[in-house]
């Protein structure tokens, strides 16, 4: 009998081997555990199957990219109404409004801009949608797309201003003021170009694209078979599988949130501002001074407020502690029971405050008036300069 059954003490060691590895101590400590009976080391590539994230490429295809967004917002769709009532309506801690903003508005708005309201000639909406994406390029500072929404909108109202007839124009025919062809062609001609082809090289390879473009069969037929868009490697099974796996990833990031906040009492707080001084244009010193913030649950530890709610970025912060962060509220809680209404900004504000303010937050309003002014001044002070070159040229 002792002869056939093994001892404890042999085993004791072949233990040690498998948790002393780094990954499967990690992989224990979340509080995973599967019983496995396998040859070292079988352990380990059941772990690997299991547990192990494939990288996102630096550089995804662009079908990678909309896929990614789609599956957001689908999961999103399927939990958004449970996570809401868990939470309730009166909360607002940052980093739950980050997480709701980007999936309630900003997701959406990336995928509808083009797709829904532009080639649907809703006019109006998609309007709205190009300030909102201007509020976006300038929340991240990106320098080369806050000016193009500015002109745009810039030639809208000043077309609405003077009664212009081409208003009426792009209202009718949205849809057509399309450049899909213009970026196709470049597309192909970047594909089919290298940086050292010279310009007549160019120009030839251009016509070449330009004589399938009047050919439409094979203009199509070279498209469907180049195009990264065909490619295409997920079927609906797939997609509903993904969307499912997204679902539980986002519940599990609002459940850490939902605990450090209700269990562990630990609200959001700011840290001080870090000064940055070491970045340098055109040979001058360039500080900036931005707040860091650890956005645990989204994966962030070092995130910055352009990263949360757009009231977050103003001097006027929303209180967590408040239910209305107006400064000289007059309704008093206990006492004056008034519905309370939680902005896509952050802000919230009684019913009564919000409709004294003309329904509008009026910090993030003045925020928004400010930075808008600054761009508009930036802009015109690059066009004076781009002139003023030119006429340096002529003269010389």
């Amino acid at each position: 009998m002792s002869q056939n059954v093994p001892t404890y003490v042999p085993t004791v060691p072949r233990t040690t081997l498998v948790t002393s590895i780094p990954s499967i101590r990690q992989y224990i400590e979340r509080g995973h555990m599967i019983p496995l009976v396998a040859d070292w080391p079988g352990q380990i590539h059941l772990r690997t199957a299991i547990l192990r994230y494939l990288p996102l490429a630096q550089t995804p295809k662009p079908w990678h990219i909309n896929l990614l967004l789609e599956i957001s917002r689908s999961a999103w769709q399927e939990i958004s109404k449970a996570v809401k009532e868990k939470f309730g309506s009166l909360y607002k801690d940052a980093e739950y409004l980050a997480l709701k903003d980007l999936l309630d508005n900003s997701i959406p708005l990336v995928l509808d801009i083009y797709a829904v309201f532009f080639r649907s000639g809703d006019y109006n909406t998609y309007l709205e949608s190009c300030f909102h994406v201007w509020t976006l390029f300038f929340r991240f500072s990106r320098k080369n797309y806050t000016k193009a929404p500015v002109m745009f909108l810039s030639d809208i109202f000043y077309w609405e201003s003077t009664n212009h007839p081409i208003l009426e124009v792009i209202k009718a025919e949205l849809p057509k003021l399309s450049d899909a062809t213009v970026e196709i062609f470049h597309s192909f001609l970047r594909r089919s170009t290298q940086k050292h082809t010279e310009a007549k090289q160019i120009i030839n390879h251009g016509r070449f694209i330009n004589q399938l473009h009047l050919d439409g069969n094979r203009f199509k037929e070279k498209f469907a078979h180049t195009s990264t868009w065909a490619a295409y490697e997920y079927s609906a099974r797939d997609i509903s599988n993904l969307t499912k796996k997204c679902a539980c990833f986002l519940l599990h990031c609002f459940s850490e949130i939902y605990i450090r906040v209700f269990h562990h009492k630990s609200p959001l707080i700011f840290s001080s501002p870090i000064i940055n001084s070491s970045s340098k244009k055109k040979g001058k010193a360039k500080e900036k001074s931005e707040e860091s913030i650890s956005l645990t649950a989204m994966k962030m530890p070092e995130a910055h407020l352009s990263h949360l709610s757009l009231g977050f970025n103003t001097l006027h912060k929303p209180d967590p502690f408040r239910y209305c962060d107006l400064t000289n509220c007059p309704v008093f809680f206990p006492i004056n029971p008034n519905p309370i209404r939680i902005l896509a900004c952050g802000h919230s504000y009684h019913e009564s405050c919000y409709a004294s303010n003309d329904f509008k937050c009026l910090y993030c309003l003045a925020f928004l008036q400010d930075r808008v002014d600054k761009h508009v001044q930036s802009l015109l002070e690059s066009l004076r300069d781009l002139n003023k070159k030119k006429k340096e040229k002529i003269k010389e």
